[in-house]
């Protein structure tokens, strides 16, 4: 295999490589392929009607597979029945890196994945195509992270937990829309199906690889049963979201050799558009709204940071000025390795920081449930993905 670099270490565009078995041959195919176990169901689906209630599809399917409806069934067990590799109690360190270490996560998701991942940009395009990320950055944020916070709890990401649910659900909502964009013609490519494979797959590496190196990078020293417990955890959330197995990753190190070779075969830096930083300033209108005289801080920081954590070569659309070692993100990576000294070294200092932010977590996911937050949409009829014309399937 190509020598990788660090993990903390962010590779100039001009110098990536493909890394075997992600080859360019190999990654063009995966952008043909779906997930068609899940594409099945869908078709199931629609031709019994309108997709109506696009946010219980699993509901749907639940009560067909009920019925005797053998695909729907196959669905099910293929979401439900945790594969050998499965190590639930392995997961756990990962698990609580994530409740120990919220803030960094926070700004990792926002700035590092959902903002630095946008150089992807047919990945965006069909974002867009859908209206998935209609409406507000903070409650697409907010949408991610309940995820996110869920996935925290050990029982959740379960068969039968509330994370596993999302997981179950979002797969088939990119089915569904997947369908929706061949069916109406939204999506026309002579050999790429929308939230194909290799998309699955580079999301699945904006939350597990990258968050590492951008964790890394905000000053968090990370145990290598931390990282291997978090990987893991995330390549089972892949497994329920119908990532193909190939693409399923065994270490951080393979993730990474996938996600850079991806970044080579996909990513269009100089494409980004300059309102993508609007998603950072929407975030920081928010973050200050009692405070407003702070946002042209907050704002400088969530660029910087955004600059920090995807490298200059990859954010050069977005037209960030590189101010160098900017007072706040130095002080927030500051806070992060007396986070990491903390709980490392500190007796007790582990416990503490996990309890005080997997309290944190249960209130802010009390919070959405009391406010009734709706889950991932997408900018179609609120209770129909499309209606009339049932294409054949």
């Amino acid at each position: 295999m190509h020598q990788l670099p660090p993990l903390d270490t962010i590779p100039p565009f001009a110098e990536l490589e493909y890394v075997e078995p992600y080859t360019e041959s190999a990654l063009e195919h995966w952008r043909t392929v779906g997930d068609p176990l899940a594409d099945t169901v869908v078709r199931e689906l629609a031709a019994a009607g309108p997709l109506t209630n696009i946010f219980d599809l699993l509901g749907a399917v639940r009560a067909r597979a009920a019925s005797g409806d053998e695909n729907c069934a196959a669905f099910l067990r293929h979401t439900n029945d945790a594969p050998p590799w499965a190590d639930f109690d392995a997961m756990v360190p990962g698990q609580r890196l994530i409740a120990t270490y919220g803030p960094f996560m926070g700004v990792s998701l926002l700035s590092g994945s959902l903002v630095g991942g946008a150089v992807f940009q047919k990945m965006a395009l069909v974002t867009a195509m859908t209206g998935m990320l209609s409406g507000s950055a903070t409650q697409r944020l907010s949408e991610t992270m309940a995820m996110v916070l869920r996935m925290a709890f050990p029982d959740e990401i379960r068969p039968g937990g509330k994370a596993h649910e999302t997981l179950a659900r979002v797969r088939l909502l990119h089915a569904g829309i997947r369908r929706h964009l061949l069916d109406t013609g939204r999506f026309s490519h002579p050999r790429e199906v929308p939230i194909n494979q290799q998309d699955l797959a580079i999301t699945l590496a904006l939350f597990g690889y990258l968050n590492i190196r951008s964790l890394s990078k905000l000053g968090i020293a990370l145990r290598r049963t931390e990282i291997d417990g978090f990987l893991l955890l995330w390549r089972y959330a892949g497994y329920v979201l119908g990532i193909a197995p190939d693409l399923l990753p065994h270490s951080i190190e393979e993730q990474q050799a996938f996600f850079l070779s991806s970044c080579k075969h996909q990513a269009k830096p100089d494409k980004l558009s300059v309102q993508t930083k609007g998603v950072l300033d929407d975030v920081a209108k928010t973050l200050t709204r009692r405070t407003r005289p702070a946002y042209p801080t907050v704002r400088t920081f969530l660029h910087q940071v955004t600059r920090h954590l995807s490298g200059n070569d990859y954010v050069t659309g977005m037209q960030i000025d590189d101010l160098g070692d900017y007072w706040a993100l130095e002080a927030f990576r500051g806070l992060g390795r007396g986070f990491s000294f903390t709980r490392h070294f500190v007796p007790g200092g582990e416990a503490a920081l996990h309890k005080l932010g997997a309290r944190e977590f249960s209130r802010v996911l009390r919070r959405q449930a009391k406010h009734k937050a709706p889950g991932y949409r997408v900018q179609e009829n609120p209770r129909t993905l499309y209606a009339g014309k049932q294409p054949g399937g």
